[in-house]
């Protein structure tokens, strides 16, 4: 799992003309509509397209933030991450809305039926934009659970990467033997079962973050940014998801 090769980090600044932000409204089912927030910047590689769906963490909404007085509209990840993410794999990131008829997703939801066909709406309709592209799905906190289960039913996904998850997340079988699966958590939230640790060695990779700040905090999560705060580290947490994403390889810790 060591990473051998290092894939330049998208620049702390972005210019603007690099980024292009869309919303695209979906009718997941019947009288059920889904947001994507599109984020693109440069030119996707020649021979290898990536594209990666975000799903939020907390109730899987988003949140409306204002951090240089400008207000921004938050998903999964923040704005500056997300274009980070799509600089770095030269390719599209998009964060995924909650249906209009579950504005608040809960456990019961995101292992349903029904939350299935909202995630292959959106899958689907990647594949119509960039049908060359390997569509990952990136989960944050909760929203992991909803990365994983994406996993165990849609076919023509690459993989997913998992966020601050839980075990349970984690513990999810893939649908096809070719996905890949990148998890990264906290040191302290890294206990897992020995079967679970067994299959880090195949397809599922492990990454913990070591937090030397706060060694006795509880895992930092912001409810108002649906997202995990790495304390300090989420770019890197980012340039490792790209590198893993582009190369299959990442390290075993974040220091």
């Amino acid at each position: 799992m060591t990473a051998a090769a290092v894939v330049p980090a998208a620049p702390a600044t972005v210019p603007a003309e690099a980024i292009r932000e869309r919303v695209q409204v979906l009718e997941a089912r019947p009288g059920a509509r889904e947001v994507l927030l599109v984020t693109s910047g440069g030119a996707p590689p020649a021979e290898d397209e990536h594209a990666v769906i975000v799903l939020s963490g907390g109730g899987g909404g988003f949140a409306v933030t204002c951090p240089d007085g400008v207000p921004r509209v938050q998903g999964g990840l923040p704005l500056s991450q997300r274009e980070r993410l799509a600089l770095s794999i030269g390719g599209p990131v998009m964060a995924l809305s909650p249906p209009s008829d579950k504005p608040v997703m809960d456990r019961e939801w995101r292992m349903s039926e029904r939350h299935v066909v909202d995630l292959q709406a959106a899958v689907d309709w990647v594949k119509t934009q960039w049908p060359l592209a390997k569509t990952w799905v990136l989960g944050v906190n909760n929203g992991a659970l909803s990365a994983a289960v994406a996993t165990a039913n849609i076919g023509d996904l690459a993989g997913a990467i998992l966020l601050a998850c839980s075990d349970e997340a984690f513990d999810q079988p893939q649908k096809s033997d070719q996905m890949r699966m990148l998890a990264v958590r906290y040191r302290r939230d890294a206990s897992l079962t020995c079967a679970t640790v067994a299959r880090t060695w195949g397809r599922k990779t492990l990454v913990t973050v070591h937090d030397e700040r706060a060694q006795h905090a509880e895992s930092t999560y912001s409810e108002a940014a649906n997202r995990p705060r790495f304390s300090g580290k989420d770019f890197q947490v980012v340039d490792v998801v790209a590198r893993w994403i582009l190369t299959g390889m990442a390290p075993d810790q974040i220091r």
